[in-house]
Order: C-alpha cells, then structure tokens, then sequence
C-alpha cells in the first residue's frame, strides 16, 4: 500500500526535524507534496536551500503554491492536489514529529483489516521535542494486550464525543484510506458542521463507515508551542473546537450513536467550559444560553443552535 505524505507547510522553524522524521522511516512515503502557505514563499525558500539537501535525499517532494487562506484551507488544497492518487494519505503538521516505524506500523494495520484510518498513540512534546506526556487513553483501552485494536462507531464516539475528551489526537498521528478524503474536505456529519475540530470530527464521520484501527505504539509527538492555535484560547479557532463537540453530540444523537444520556453529559461538560473560560465573551453568550437546553432533545432548541453555530463559523471563515 503506497503512503502519500500532505504536509501544510506555514514555518519552517522546525523543518529540520520534520524531514528526518519523514526520511528515517523504514518504509518511505512514495511522495511527500508540502503545500507552502508562508508569507513571501518563506518556507519553499528554506526548503530548497543547499544545506537542508541531505534531508531531502531519498524523498520524493513536490511543492506546491498554499491558499493562503487558513490552515484548514491548505489541508484542502493538499487533499484535492492529491486527489486520491495513493491507497492511503498522511496530513502531517510542519510542527510534528513521526519515529521511524511510523509508516510501517500503519500501513501494516490498513493491511490487516478493512480500516477507515488508522491512528497510532502520540506523545505531547515541548518546543524543543522532548516528549513530555502522552494521550489520556481510556483505560479499556491502555488494558487492552493487543497492539493493533478495532474500534467502531459506537466506541469511537462514546470515548470520545461523550467525555469531550479528543483521545485520538490529530491528523499527523493518523493514515487515512483513500476513499475517506471527503471527510477532510467537507466537515459536515448528518447535516452538522464539525469545522473547529476537524481532525476527531473526520476520525469520527470515517468510523460510520469503516472501523477505526488503532494502534497502541506512540509513533510521534505533538509539538506544544506558544504560537500554534491552541495557546490561543480565546481565538475564535479554539472557542469553535470547544463548541464542535456539541455539534458532533447533535451528529452522534441523530444517527443513533449516542443515547439520550450521553449526549447530555456532553452538552453539560461544554455549558461548564463555556461559563469557565468564555463567560465576559460577548460572541459566546448565546451558545451559553442555548447549549444547556439541547439535552432537552432535537426541534426548536436544536434548530436555533445550530442557526447560531452555523451562523459563528461563516463569520470567521470556517
């Protein structure tokens, strides 16, 4: 099964270690396409500079011209450049690191079943890449002995969406099968936008499909750094990945794969963090006022959250 590595490229701060990754892997990638969506070319600039040539050797690269229109935007540009040209794709982050047997462990679980995705363990990594904690897995899980374990749908979302716990990580710690790339470019499951959390949300609309197969080696780290989205935790990004779990709770209790109950612990964990952490944010008041009353059920209540939800994400280009 051939690997194609997706790489939305924006800084080149650690492009040193993202190709040593990606080139000390004992099965390569067949092609590794960066999609550059730094100011000025910042990033082909550093790229295909002499002394980074040595990382470059063995790897077959394209660039190619970024949107320029925000991250997930040039996940897309990539996904439709690839355009399903390979068995399996890899959206690897320019501030993430995958060890050696990354690849190889993963193409080895979409050989050994029908799989969606795959999605390997991960640490968390300060700046500088020393691992520093990994992932709250489920302890269902972390007893599991086996290596390589089948989830479906129902797991997927109960461990997940119903804890708002996103245990599964990110899209550079997962491969995904071809015929699941419209997940990644249209973040929508039963009707509901998951734009915000768009790595768990397409994990999560892949497994009603196919199971998930996960695999219980950490094969990378995700970088923690001052300026990804994530330390902005009042930029409309992280205030849309809190809400998105309440639009997957709607998704889940729309198909079934979340009861009444679970989908009300959800809305009850995120009516909490939005008070804690959004309570003087004036754009976040109606989600305050309207989250609470979805454990009351679909109609009228469901209808004008998702208005205002919907409403959010078109303001801030998602």
């Amino acid at each position: 099964m051939n690997i194609c590595t997706l790489i939305p490229a924006y800084k080149a701060t650690y492009l040193e270690s993202l190709l040593l990754g990606v080139r000390s892997q004992t099965v390569l990638p067949y092609r590794v396409i960066f999609s550059d969506d730094s100011p000025q070319g910042a990033f082909r600039q550093r790229l295909e500079s002499d002394d980074l040539a040595p990382l470059r050797e063995g790897l077959n690269i394209e660039i190619i011209e970024g949107p320029r229109n925000g991250a997930f935007e040039n996940f897309k540009r990539l996904v439709n450049h690839w355009n399903g040209e390979s068995e399996l794709f890899h959206l690897l982050l320019d501030d993430d690191v995958i060890y050696p047997t990354f690849y190889e462990r993963h193409r080895l679980a979409h050989a050994s079943g029908n799989f969606s995705c795959s999605i390997s363990a991960r640490w968390e990594s300060d700046e500088l890449g020393q691992p520093v904690r990994g992932q709250p897995v489920p302890e269902a899980v972390v007893k599991r002995t086996e290596r390589l374990l089948s989830l479906d749908a129902d797991v997927a979302f109960m461990t997940t969406v119903a804890q708002c716990k996103n245990w599964f990580g990110e899209f550079s710690n997962a491969v995904i099968a071809r015929g699941f790339s419209t997940h990644v470019l249209k973040p929508e499951l039963a009707g509901v936008s998951y734009a915000g959390l768009w790595d768990l949300g397409a994990f999560l609309a892949a497994s009603v499909h196919r199971p998930v197969c996960y695999i219980q080696d950490h094969l990378g780290y995700f970088r923690k750094s001052p300026g990804q989205n994530s330390a902005q935790s009042f930029s409309p990004t992280m205030k849309a990945g809190v809400l998105g779990y309440a639009a997957l709770a709607i998704s889940a209790r729309r198909l079934g794969k979340l009861n009444a109950q679970q989908a009300a612990q959800c809305f009850a964990t995120i009516a909490g963090a939005l008070d804690y952490w959004y309570g003087s944010e004036d754009d976040m008041l109606e989600f305050r006022q309207q989250v609470p009353l979805l454990a009351e059920g679909g109609g009228v209540v469901e209808v004008n959250y998702l208005r205002t939800w919907h409403t959010f994400l078109a303001s801030h280009g998602f």
